[in-house]
């Protein structure tokens, strides 16, 4: 049965969502830095690459311009208008070689290089330009390599197919795209923090109307206001008015509810006061009889209490009196065995002597008799209450030795007029009463079918209680 809607569980739903958008944020909000910062570098390392493609073309223009070719080979000069060609390892280098793969001729900046450096795995294309890289495992060096195939024709009108191949140490060019690529995730991650955070406080500032309406759900259920404040954003106003409706709709009930009750104490007071004093003109030794009429007494007061008490009163107080169980089960099979002794139905108090329960002795009496006479009613002759302290929580077991409960009606009878066995007497209220007392605790209750214990083959009802007392 579920409880109705506390402070606890409206906070823990508003955390819930506060957690939902973290989440979600932490998810999205990350990658879409990384699409961003991954697209951002793309485009940076292409425009570095066409950059780097374009000075080395500038550098193969020079060339080309100061280059001759006759019958004896490529003729150019000793020293160049770019210094680094004339520096041995400055990092930018130039070649030449024919179709057939032959060197010509290198600049004085190449003369350390390896000869594996020649090696174009592309066949000659005329006025075509290559653009790669190339790794250079004896200097742990990587080159970015410009070649450009061309047809050269000399003074005697004789054609030479010529490959000219500038190079260049890529360390610079590396260095500018990692220093890049660190600069950006160290920027992209301080601004997707602080987008987090951003966010957080956004969120926790727009649920701040759900955390209002917590605190006036609290102060409703101490009856503090009569309903919720209307100055709520308009997408959550339609549900404080339908709410406030069906408030006052459900106190205009209770009240009818209680000026029922009023009225049913009232009426029915005057004929047991008649009862009462006609048992004590009688000087009737029957004790049981005038202890009944007590117990009508107290069980009109206190239904007529329950009905004006707020329904969302807290379940357990642990400054009541502590009830030990095994003494008022003591009275009731006292009480119940009277009604039940055609039946002669065999009754086992096992409960414990340490077993307490914190709360309305009525309420506990209320729930127990009621479940007790349903064992009788369903049960052959055999009826054992049992209890069991297990850590914070308190186990009361009723069982009998009846035919059981099918399955699909467990839950059914628990349910207000509903009932299993339609041929024995009653209204089928007695264990929805029990079930509202019991959720009132906080409590809740099961049903089952023994088994393994032949002499108790029937329903077993568990009813817990919290006896945490913190």
């Amino acid at each position: 049965m579920k409880l109705p809607l506390t402070k606890k569980h409206f906070s823990i739903n508003r955390l819930s969502l506060l957690h939902r958008f973290f989440f979600a944020s932490l998810f999205v909000l990350p990658l879409f830095i990384v699409l961003s910062g991954t697209t951002l570098l793309n485009t940076f390392e292409h425009s570095q690459l066409n950059a780097e493609q374009e000075k080395l073309q500038a550098q193969l223009y020079s060339l080309l311009s100061v280059t001759e070719v006759s019958d004896h080979g490529v003729i150019l000069p000793e020293a160049f208008a770019e210094p680094r060609f004339n520096q041995t390892q400055s990092g930018l280098y130039a070649l030449i070689i024919d179709d057939s793969q032959t060197e010509l001729w290198r600049s004085q900046s190449a003369l350390f290089l390896p000869d594996t450096i020649l090696s174009q795995p592309t066949s000659f294309k005329l006025n075509q330009r290559f653009f790669s890289q190339k790794y250079l495992s004896s200097n742990n060096t990587t080159l970015n390599i410009l070649s450009y195939d061309t047809e050269w024709i000399d003074i005697n009108n004789k054609s030479h197919a010529l490959r000219f191949i500038i190079m260049q140490d890529a360390a610079p060019f590396t260095a500018e795209i990692n220093g890049y690529r660190s600069r950006l995730w160290q920027w992209l991650g301080f601004m997707g923090l602080g987008l987090i955070l951003s966010q957080l406080l956004i969120m926790r500032w727009g649920l701040q109307p759900l955390k209002r309406l917590s605190n006036q759900l609290h102060q409703l259920q101490k009856n503090a206001i009569t309903q919720i404040s209307s100055n709520y954003p308009s997408e959550i106003q339609p549900i404080i008015t339908n709410f406030n409706t069906i408030f006052s709709q459900e106190k205009q009930q209770r009240d009818r509810y209680r000026n029922t009750m009023s009225d049913l104490a009232h009426s029915v007071k005057t004929p047991l006061a008649v009862i009462q004093s006609q048992l004590s003109t009688y000087n009737n030794d029957d004790k049981i009889i005038q202890e009944q009429v007590t117990r009508i007494n107290q069980i009109i007061g206190h239904q007529l209490q329950r009905a004006v008490i707020r329904v969302n009163q807290s379940p357990i107080n642990h400054n009541t009196n502590k009830i030990v169980i095994r003494t008022v089960v003591d009275r009731l099979l006292k009480i119940i065995s009277k009604v039940y002794q055609d039946k002669n139905v065999h009754f086992s108090n096992l409960c414990h002597e340490d077993s307490v329960f914190f709360g309305d002795e009525s309420d506990l009496l209320e729930v127990l008799g009621n479940i007790i006479d349903n064992a009788c009613k369903h049960g052959n002759n055999a009826v054992t209450i049992t209890t069991e302290n297990n850590q914070d929580q308190l186990i009361i077991s009723i069982s009998d030795n009846g035919q059981g409960i099918a399955q699909n009606m467990s839950q059914t009878i628990l349910e207000r007029g509903a009932r299993a066995d339609t041929a024995q007497p009653g209204q089928g209220i007695g264990l929805s009463v029990a079930v509202d007392i019991i959720s009132s605790y906080g409590g809740a209750i099961a049903v089952k079918n023994n088994v393994g214990e032949p002499h108790l083959s029937g329903a077993c009802f568990s009813i817990s209680f919290e006896t945490k007392t913190n």
